[in-house]
This record gives structure tokens, sequence and C-alpha cells, in this order.
């Protein structure tokens, strides 16, 4: 709300020149008057004298006042305030809290009462020593209360001194987090690399360079801009994307597709090739340009063509969408022409290889589907006699179930739970196959874990995700449980740990994959069961800035609460209900023994959350005792992707 003063030109005041960043800033006048008593209907002798000392004060040029008119005494009084306030510092939006206090003779509080008026805060500034009375009731002429403000001049001098000063320190703050933003971002993605999260690094990478291109901000005494566009530059160019296979589906007698598999690697600094972790890309599929990225997982990519082509225009995303932007950030992109980069455009051949893949028809009822053969891989630990060759039979039939969409058929090779869960992942953005799944059988315990096939999930709004999915057979050789798999990142750092036991490792994957999972199929019996009843659970969660009503505009921040389980429960099954999907991924972990031999671990992990209306990244702590049939969370705590490291929850924080 922008107020302006009235009694500058006849009172002949003039204050502090504020300077043209002054003008911007939005700050509080935030006061508080207290009083003995506030009568609703003042004396006509009251009234009278409240005149007269008015007129003295109008007259009297060591002082400003104006006035505030309401069908109620408060009110009027907190607008006179108003009106005075908005005299002392022009040309701002404010926001100012009058509470009042009205006590009995004996100084007990009977009523509060806050008005508020006006928008966003950043700075508070004390209205001190400020006066006001009603000098008119309603009559025949004028239904309102009429209120009486004043205030020494000298003192507002003082008031607009403290603004002053306010605001060149919220300037010099404001700038350093700038700073400190840009370094932070740009540490983020050069560890994403590392990580082959490619995705990621153009993201932190791609705001940084936003956040510096027109700054004089250094990294290591060298300019920002400059290095971090050679960085992205050079990052896009070592992204090599290949067709591996392409099948043609026949739609209809008139009407075909190509599906197309891609591998999408990254080449490091040692001209060594990795899988990306992840990694967005849209891709010209005959008609035009997709709207809305495709997330890889794991090196797998796919592409949906409407015709026959040779050779696919394909781009690497680094500008994303809004669920995966900072409030900061966007305003940004809206307000700056940003650099293209020509190395994000690649050229993908589908080769004859690729085109020439064995098909196998598989009829579905209304059409033929081809289907490529899947590749028999035997137990990766033989130490126990179990029947892989019937889980591989199984597999198979599965895979053609899913592909045909006729999922009943395979009910019996699933418990009940497990074809619960079947039904959930295939049913979830119309899960489809994608490339020639490689099964690959691991004993752990009295399951068995079959590895893997590469599904992708379709949803309304053209979202896109590949997520690599296991399944469990218990000893009767049928699928408990499905998940979907961490990424190889974070997969190998757990069993790469060669100081634990390879049953520790394998009951920390699965229950971290099983986590994961819960939220994807929105499982909130799953997680209701597993979360101890006296967990502690603390949330997180973004507010974006926005504008509320009458101007008053609401800051972006994020808000942290201490939950019980149910209420946490409650709340997670208003999410499921709500969101069209949910999608976690785990990367940065760190996996800590709460004591020497016994399965109760310290889980941290830095969580990206995406779902249809809503995006974060954060720190995810998980407190997990991991020895009984099922998991148990004590703790359960989310941190800001911010928050320092030195600051982030752990498990020394826990005994």
């Amino acid at each position: 709300m922008l107020l302006k003063g009235s009694l500058y030109k006849t009172n002949n005041y003039k204050p502090n020149k504020p300077n043209s960043t002054m003008k911007r800033l939005l700050f509080t006048l935030f006061f508080t008057l207290m009083f003995v008593s506030v009568k609703a209907q003042p004396s006509d002798q009251e009234i009278a004298a409240n005149k007269s000392k008015m007129e003295r004060i109008k007259a009297d040029p060591r002082f400003l006042c104006d006035f505030g008119y309401s069908d109620t005494v408060e009110v009027a009084l907190h607008k006179a305030v108003v009106n005075l306030a908005s005299q002392i510092h022009t040309e701002v939006n404010i926001e100012t809290v009058t509470v009042i206090e009205i006590k009995n003779s004996n100084g007990e509080i009977n009523e509060k009462q806050t008005h508020t008026t006006g928008a966003t805060t950043t700075t508070n500034v004390v209205l001190k020593k400020c006066e006001r009375f009603i000098v008119a009731k309603p009559d025949r002429k004028n239904n309102k209360y009429t209120a009486f403000a004043f205030i020494e001049k000298k003192v507002a001098d003082e008031i607009n001194a403290e603004i002053e000063e306010a605001e060149e320190a919220a300037k010099k703050a404001r700038e350093q987090k700038f700073v400190n933003d840009v370094n932070a971002y740009y540490r983020q993605g050069t560890k994403a690399v590392e990580d082959y999260r490619i995705g990621d690094a153009l993201k932190y990478w791609y705001w940084a360079y936003l956040m510096s291109s027109d700054k004089d901000i250094t990294i290591g005494g060298t300019q920002a801009a400059p290095l971090i566009e050679g960085k992205i530059d050079k990052l896009l160019g070592s992204i090599q994307v290949n067709a591996v296979s392409c099948e043609k589906i026949q739609i209809n007698e008139y009407q075909e597709k190509y599906n197309v598999i891609l591998d999408i690697k990254y080449k490091d600094s040692l001209s060594k090739y990795h899988k990306v972790t992840n990694l967005d890309y849209i891709y010209n599929d005959g008609y035009g340009w997709l709207n809305v990225p495709i997330r890889a997982n794991d090196g797998v990519g796919t592409l949906e063509l409407h015709s026959d082509l040779d050779e696919v225009d394909f781009q690497c995303v680094y500008r994303y969408g809004e669920n995966e932007t900072p409030e900061d950030i966007r305003g940004i992109l809206k307000a700056k022409e940003a650099k293209g980069f020509a190395s994000a455009m690649k050229k993908v051949s589908i080769t004859k290889k690729a085109k020439h893949t064995k098909d196998v028809v598989v009829s579905t009822g209304e059409m033929d589907i081809p289907v490529a053969p899947s590749k028999k891989v035997s137990a990766s630990v033989a130490e126990e006699d179990r029947d892989y060759m019937e889980m591989q039979r199984r597999m198979e039939r599965i895979e053609k179930a899913i592909r045909e969409k006729n999922y009943i058929s395979v009910q019996q090779f699933f418990t009940t739970d497990g074809y619960d869960c079947f039904e959930k992942l295939v049913k979830t953005g119309k899960g489809s196959i994608v490339g020639i799944p490689q099964y690959t059988f691991i004993p752990y315990e009295d399951i068995t874990i079959c590895r893997c096939i590469t599904m992708q999930f379709r949803f309304r709004n053209n979202k896109e995700f590949i997520e690599k999915v296991s399944f469990r057979f218990n000893a009767d050789n049928l699928v408990e449980s499905l998940a979907f798999q961490l990424s190889e990142v974070a997969e190998g750092d757990i069993m790469n740990n060669g100081t634990w036991e390879r049953a520790s490792r394998l009951a920390l994957l699965t229950f971290l994959e099983d986590y994961q999972t819960a939220y994807a199929l929105k499982r909130e019996h799953y997680l209701d069961t597993i979360f101890s009843d006296k967990a502690l659970i603390i949330i997180g969660y973004k507010v974006e800035s926005r504008v509320l009503s009458d101007g008053v505009r609401l800051r972006e921040s994020v808000r942290y609460d201490t939950l019980q389980k149910p209420q946490y429960i409650e709340r997670l099954k208003r999410q499921f209900n709500t969101k069209e999907y949910i999608n976690l991924n785990f990367t940065e972990t760190d996996f800590r023994r709460a004591t020497d031999g016994e399965e109760v671990y310290g889980i941290r992990v830095r969580q990206e959350y995406f779902s249809s209306d809503y995006g974060d990244v954060g720190w995810l702590f998980l407190y997990v005792d991991l020895r009984h049939e099922l998991p148990i969370i004590h703790v359960r705590a989310w941190q800001n992707d911010k928050t320092p490291l030195n600051e982030l929850i752990d498990r020394s924080d826990f005994y």
C-alpha cells in the first residue's frame, strides 16, 4: 500500500532527503502505544480540551501532525498515526502495526487490539514519542470519529536517520548474500559434476551465471561470469548422446511410431565416459519440439518419434521450470536476455544398426506391439541354491504383461502386497518398459532382489521420468515388493563401503529404495508402519513470495515445523490425494552407524523433491533402526539446501 504525506507543504517540513535506493526500501514502522485507558465515548469536555491542544500544536512549527477518521475510536487513532507515519518517509511501501492495550485502573489489560496496514518488511523502525487523541465525535455532518496525532520534527529526523542507516546495512547484506549465493551455486554445480549429476550441474552453474552476468563478482580471483560460462559450454560439449535401439510400433493400419532408446554419457577431463545420473532434455519428434523436458536417469533416455527419421534434433536443458527454480532466479530469468548455448544442441543419428533391432511381436488383444527379447543373466551371487531360472521365467512373463497392459495375467506371481505395489507402479504415469531388460539376481537373507526393468512414467502435464525398478522375490518365488533403484552414485556409496558386511549394505540399500518408492507410489500405510509412534519429525517447506490482498506481499522463506506422527501421516495423505506425482532423488549420501556392529544408522542425503505443483531441494536426515522385520524411523528431519554443512543435523546429535 503506497502512502504519501499530505503535510509537507502545509507545514514546510523537509526531512532528510531519501536517495533512490531508500525510496525502493520496504520497511516497517512498528509501534506499540500503551496507555491506561481509551474510552469508547470521550466526554464533550475532553474533546473541547483536545481541540484546543490540537490548534496550538498545528500552529507550532516544531511539530508534524495528521488526522484519522473511522467509525470507531481505536481505528481512528490508528489511522491518524498511519497518516502521520507516511510523512516521515514518503514514496515507499510500508506496513504499520498498532497494538492498542486497554488497561483498567489497576493496570490489568482488559483488551488488546491490533490493526495492520500495508506490505512486506525488511527493517523495523520505531515510531517513538508520538501522541494521539480524539478531537471530534460523530454528528449530523460527520458520522465518523476524528483523531489527531503529532510528533516533534526533530524526532522525525532521527527516524529518517535510522531508516538511512538500516537501508545501508540491508543493502550491504543483500549484496553479500548475492555474492554468497553465486559462490554456493558454483560449488554445488562442481560437486554435481563429480557425481555425474549433469542436469544438476547445468542447473546450478546456469543460475550462478545469470546472477553474475552483470555483476563484479569473482570466484577464486577470477571473474565469475566468464568462468562459469566457459564451464557450462565445456560441460554441454562433453555430453554424448547415441541411439542404441529403435523399435517400430504399429498403432493401427494408418499410424505408426518409433521408440528410440538413448545412451547418454559424459566424458570427463581424462576422456573417460560415465553414465549421466540425471539430465533433462527436449527434442524434435518430427512434428515439433517438446514443451516439457524428459529426465534421463543413469544414462538412459528415450525418444518417441512419429516418422522414420535418420537424425533427431536434441537439446540439453539448462533453464529449468518454476518448480525447480528459486524465486530470486525466476525474477532474473524474466528480467534478463539470457545467453543461449549452442553446445546444448545435439544431432542424434539413428543408425541402421539401431533400426534393425530384432523385434518379437506379442498380441495385446487390440494390436500387435513389437517387443525385444530379454537377456538371461545368471545370479551375481550363487552361494545359495535358488531357482533363478524360474524367477527369470516369471520376470519375462511380467515384462510381457507390462508391455501388453494385461497385468492381471501375472497376479499369481505376486503376494497380495506385492501385486498392490505392482498395480500402483504400472498405473502411475502409465508406466512402460524402456529397452531390453537385463536381469541380475542378488540373494539377500530370505529374499532375492531382481534387477532391473527400466521404465518410463508420463503424466498429464507431459512430465516424464525414467526409473530403474527392482523386484524382490520371497522364498516361494513370489514378488513381495518392488522399488525404484537409487542412483548409481548413491548405490555405490553404500555397496562400495568395504567396512560393512554385505548384509548390512543390502539392508540399508533396500530401506532407502523402499522409502523413496513409498512416496512415488503414495503408500501412506507403509510409511505409517515404519515411523515410530514417538518419532521426532521436523518438516521444512518453501513459502514463495506472492501478493496477498490490498497490496500486502509475502516474502519467500523456508518454514520449519515439528510434527507428531499422526499429524505427519495426515499431511502425507493430503499430499498424496492432491498431487499427480511425487518424485524423490537422493544424492550426496552420508551413512553412519550409530554404534559399532548394530544395524542402527544415521542417514543423511541430499533430497531432490519434485511433484506436480511443488519442488524443493534440501538435506534429509533419518535415524533408523534396521534390526527388526520392518525398519523403525526414530528421527526424520529436513533442512534447507543452503544450510551450512556444519549446521546440518547428523548422527552425533542423537544418542
